[in-house]
């Protein structure tokens, strides 16, 4: 917060109204819903809330009703004292509802499901707008040909890799043979239709193997025949902190190798190619992804390759080009210790003083932790990323390390016991012992480089309503069914609270049109979960109607009081676990950006390509 700019400061105003707007919008839609069904059924009506507890602001309409703005924004209700008696939640009703007149089972089930028909009204009319408009997506999501098929998959210490010490597997669908240009047809017998849903597809699997492993049968057409491949998805750590865990199977869509302006005195100038070129083919392989030329290029080193490049006006021409080896990135110093069996590394760098200067001048006169491989429970807390270490225990003193070649020497190449002595900015300072530490050679990982960026071609997607709603409405049944599901990786911990609904509107506010989308969704979502029957929900108050229509005396008023706050404490449990889960989640985010901007401002090189010979 401290790096907030004022322009980031409007944009966090911009998405906290887009919330306000659409989100508690979205709420107002449900309750009107109620409202307005229960206004023409004659039912009284004491208070219309959006939110919880108690009253923010309001006022009494002409018609009696309180309209207010509660301080808890985790919904909404409509008291209506003839439906359920909920004076806990709701607050006491200006009359005894026992005296009220009784409604009818048609009034009651009118009533309740009406917010959430109003929800898929709203719903429906968005994706209609998004029709018109189209909404953009990521370009090669919108068919289902696999662009590129990963050899190693990073499952752990991602921000490592560019170092080498990343945690790496095989690629799960390249082990089981999937290759570019496969079309994919369907995904454990469920079609497909856009790259995005065999993404999902795989993330909801429930099927294992008799090991217990995690499989997904792909159905693909390959040369226009079809055959099926049985893959092992892998489960990557999305969160450190909350320790969401998804399935994956290292796919990535097709698109189109589009370059930017090449830097001067590049290879890439060199050859004579310029911003717009698409590359087609090296060396002959076609190509369906720029992943996919970037490991190409590497695998080939510095050898000439040669491209065929497509130039604006349809123009096709041949460019043989001599890519430049490259180590993108600065020095570490490396220190592995444990025992033999189980050994951890400790990566240093040296870090400025203001450790996310922009100035290129600075003076690098701290050491400071990147990261652990693979990584160690026992130090995530002590030494975590942006640690300063500035003492290590020498052989017959304590020695101050300001470089890296100091505390190499220092360390030693012959394990033993290391004191190392830290601090952070925040004041917290300490010192921990490594066992059977000792320096590690470790060479940066060189690159071939031919000296430009790759530009993404947007894309438009023009589905149509029913198609946008009813693929929403399937997920979030699949999704509920995997909580349950003994074979899914799906947890309740994962689900989505208000933090991670805000924090979604927030990254989503620069486009209108994904703002609308994911507002969709949560109309649909809000629907589908009020309809399930459990007390205190919209669905439970049908459930309730139903029992007391027909049969005699098994649920009376008292026995409902009991259901409904019995229930509304384990609602209320329930999601102030997911927003535990969802604070821990935010956490994780957070140190996930910091080794973001640790990397892009202290071990990426800036290449010059001019200095080379």
């Amino acid at each position: 917060m401290d790096n907030l700019s004022f322009g980031d400061l409007l944009s966090s105003f911009k998405g906290i109204a887009l919330v306000a707007i659409f989100f508690g919008g979205s709420i107002f839609v449900h309750e009107l819903g109620h409202f307005l069904a229960a206004r023409k059924r004659g039912l009284k009506i004491e208070r219309f809330s959006i939110g919880f507890g108690p009253r923010l602001f309001g006022w009494t309409g002409k018609d009696g009703v309180d309209y207010r703005v509660s301080i808890i924004p985790l919904g909404g209700y409509v008291a209506l004292p003839q439906l359920a008696e909920m004076e806990g939640i709701e607050g006491a009703s200006s009359e005894e509802a026992e005296k009220l007149p009784k409604i009818s089972y048609a009034d009651k089930m009118i009533v309740s499901v009406m917010g959430a028909v109003f929800n898929v009204i709203f719903a429906f009319a968005l994706a209609f707008i998004l029709w018109f408009t189209g909404m953009p997506v990521a370009e090669g999501t919108s068919s289902t040909v696999i662009g590129y098929v990963p050899e190693q998959l990073v499952t752990s210490s991602g921000h490592l890799a560019e170092l080498g010490l990343g945690n790496t597997i095989v690629g799960p669908a390249y082990k089981a043979g999937l290759r570019s240009g496969d079309k994919v047809l369907s995904v454990d017998d469920n079609p497909v239709t856009n790259f995005n849903q065999i993404s999902e597809a795989v993330m909801l699997g429930n099927r294992k193997d008799s090991q217990g492993n995690p499989t997904a049968t792909f159905k693909v057409e390959r040369e226009g025949k079809e055959i099926e491949f049985v893959v092992q998805p892998a489960r990557i750590e999305l969160n450190s902190k909350s320790g969401d865990k998804v399935r994956m199977a290292g796919l990535q869509p097709r698109t189109e190798v589009i370059i930017g302006e090449p830097a001067a005195n590049s290879p890439a100038a060199k050859a004579g190619l310029k911003a717009g070129d698409r590359i087609l083919s090296i060396d002959g392989q076609p190509l369906n992804n720029t992943v996919e030329f970037r490991e190409l290029l590497r695998k080939g080193g510095a050898k000439p390759r040669t491209l065929l490049v497509e130039r604006e006006g349809g123009v096709s021409l041949k460019v043989v080009i001599t890519p430049q080896l490259n180590t993108t990135v600065n020095p570490v110093s490396i220190i592995a210790y444990g025992d033999e069996k189980n050994r951890h590394q400790l990566i240093v760098l040296a870090a400025t003083r203001d450790l996310l200067t922009n100035d290129p001048a600075a003076v690098r006169d701290q050491l400071m932790v990147l990261g652990n491989s693979p990584e160690d429970p026992m130090l995530a807390e002590t030494l975590k990323i942006g640690t300063i270490i500035d003492k290590v225990d020498g052989r017959t003193q304590i020695v101050s390390v300001h470089s890296l070649e100091t505390l190499k020497s220092t360390v030693g190449k012959t394990p033993r016991d290391l004191t190392v002595y830290w601090k952070r900015a925040n004041g917290d300072a300490g010192n921990l012992t490594l066992r059977n530490a000792s320096s590690v050679e470790k060479q940066p990982v060189e690159h071939a480089q031919i000296g430009t960026f790759f530009v993404t071609k947007p894309e438009m997607a023009y589905r149509n309503p029913w198609e946008t709603c009813s693929g929403i409405v399937k997920s979030t049944f699949t999704t509920l069914g995997r909580l349950f599901d003994r074979g899914s990786d799906i947890q309740v911990k994962q689900l989505a609270s208000v933090i991670s609904i805000t924090k979604t509107y927030y990254n989503l506010s620069e486009d209108i049109r994904r703002v609308l989308w994911f507002t969709v969704l949560i109309n649909l979502n809000l629907a589908v979960l009020n309809l399930l029957p459990i007390p205190v929900l919209d669905g439970g108050h049908m459930l309730i109607a139903t029992i007391q229509r027909f049969t005699k005396g098994l649920l009376n008023n008292k026995a409902v009081i009991i259901l409904q706050y019995t229930f509304m404490g384990l609602l209320l449990s329930l999601m102030a676990y997911i927003i535990l889960h969802d604070v821990r989640r935010c956490s994780g985010d957070s140190e996930r950006q910091l080794k973001q901007q640790l990397l892009e401002r202290h071990v990426y090189k800036q290449q010059d390509f001019a200095e080379k010979k």
